[in-house]
């Protein structure tokens, strides 16, 4: 089987993993369907031994010369709007998008990954989850069933969500972070570091502690 070439758009930090994800699927369990071939990023010239073979800037021109997949990488915490900005100039095709999943996660029964979503390393994905598109789930992370995750979201490492919470549009979970049954994380929103959402997380608000509070608003810029 001829391996599907994949650019990794962002740096060191979530790309890296992606790569490291996908070269580990190579070697350790002979996954060969994805084959990192550089990095797009607008400040460096090599991410974590990859080439730089672009800009953002030359997204379109790729997408039009090359037969490449993509895998988006970027999400600014902190900076959700700015992410959401970012990925819609980008406008990808869905048929473009690398969806990569490392093979020690679990996937339940009834689970939908979206085109470009990323599972890491020992994740649990219940079953009847969703996984949006080009949504990030790091290391540890569990997911539990009938959980929603919409586009472009974020599940930093060890993040917990239980059966039928919900994350909205370009949404966090830092590290650590666990929401309980039901409760909705507002789109643009974050829940903090280690702590516990027991309420609703109103659109656009980033909330910490143990039970999470308001801690102040997401930047705009």
């Amino acid at each position: 089987m001829n391996s599907k070439k994949v650019v990794i758009i962002g740096g060191e930090g979530n790309g890296g993993v992606i790569a490291s994800a996908i070269e580990d699927n190579r070697n350790r369990y002979g996954d060969l369907e994805w084959e990192v071939v550089g990095f797009i990023n607008d400040f460096e010239t090599q991410v974590d031994g990859f080439p730089v073979i672009g800009k953002l800037s030359d997204i379109p021109h790729l997408l039009a010369t090359t037969d490449y997949y993509f895998s988006w990488a970027i999400h600014l915490v902190g900076r959700n709007y700015k992410t959401a900005e970012m990925f819609e100039a980008a406008n990808f095709p869905e048929d473009r998008l690398a969806t990569i999943i490392h093979k020690s996660a679990f996937i339940g029964k009834g689970a939908t990954i979206c085109p470009g979503a990323f599972v890491m390393y020992n994740c649990y994905i219940g079953p009847n989850a969703h996984i949006g598109k080009c949504s990030l789930v790091m290391g540890n992370c569990c997911i539990g069933h009938d959980t929603y995750i919409d586009d472009i979201c974020h599940c930093s490492a060890g993040a917990i969500m239980t059966g039928y919470s919900r994350l909205e549009y370009c949404s966090d979970m830092a590290v650590g972070a666990t929401i309980i049954a039901y409760k909705v994380v507002g789109k643009y929103s974050m829940v903090a570091a280690n702590a516990l959402g027991t309420h609703d997380v109103p659109e656009g608000e980033i909330w910490a502690g143990t039970p999470a509070r308001f801690l102040k608003k997401m930047s705009r810029e």
